[in-house]
């Protein structure tokens, strides 16, 4: 199973991300989770002390398996040894990757390293009890240039305001542009109103669930700890089993 988690910056993606990981090794999947988005929270989220070395620093590897001749990338770069040498395990096994961005001005296009990682995701070859969760880069960038592409399903995390709405139908378009069939919808930081309802009651998309507003979680990312460890995680084990039922 293949999941991408996108949204807006700041909606929650990488604490359900990390939940989520959490929650499905706790059941027993292998899980592969990759931060995609270039502000690098998740290895923290999920309690990685090591630095998780990002793929965009991999420049001899990426040149040597994705540029080809006269600037044009290779559509099949190798990429089946890059899980096991450029990930970290937390203790709860969770294997943790970084994407990674390119930090000073003039380095060039951001290209190569989506293609490569485009490649890990096509050549992934998983079994029954495998997941890999992706963290998406904030916004929707990153449905454009096709990063998505491949998944099983994605869940757009909203909060219960009128952009989020906006955001997420444009998440439709693109998404059915790269063909991503399959769209749930995750509510965060929701604040119990009559025109909070009525904006969730919009959504067209299967609901997966409603995740309260909740300070514990504010507090965990400032005392930098895993939030599955610290707070309430009845909505996150809802969330978890209606995507299974999705899935199955």
């Amino acid at each position: 199973m293949k999941v991408a988690i996108s949204g807006k910056g700041g909606v929650g993606k990488t604490t359900l991300t990390a939940v989520l990981a959490y929650l499905l090794a706790k059941d027993g999947y292998r899980v592969t989770a990759i931060d995609c988005d270039s502000s690098i929270n998740l290895p923290s989220a999920l309690g990685v002390k090591d630095r998780v070395t990002p793929l965009s620093e991999l420049e001899d590897v990426i040149k040597e398996r994705v540029y080809g001749p006269l600037g044009t990338y290779k559509l099949n770069p190798k990429v089946d040894d890059i899980f096991e040498e450029y990930s970290v395990k937390n203790d709860d096994g969770v294997r943790v990757l970084v994407l990674g961005t390119i930090e000073k001005g003039g380095e060039g296009c951001f290209c190569p390293e989506n293609a490569f990682l485009r490649a890990i995701l096509r050549h992934a070859i998983f079994k029954e009890k495998d997941v890999l969760l992706l963290d998406m880069e904030a916004g929707i960038e990153h449905l454009g240039r096709g990063t998505a592409k491949g998944v099983d399903i994605l869940i757009a995390v909203i909060e219960p305001g009128s952009r989020a709405v906006e955001t997420l139908k444009r998440i439709e378009k693109l998404a059915s542009d790269i063909g991503i069939e399959r769209i749930a919808v995750v509510v965060n930081k929701f604040v119990e109103s009559e025109k909070a309802r009525e904006l969730v009651e919009e959504i067209e998309h299967p609901l997966l669930g409603i995740i309260p507003y909740d300070q514990c979680f504010v507090m965990a990312d400032l005392e930098n700890k895993p939030p599955y460890r610290v707070c309430r995680l009845d909505p996150f084990i809802e969330i978890k089993e209606n995507l299974m039922r999705m899935i199955s």
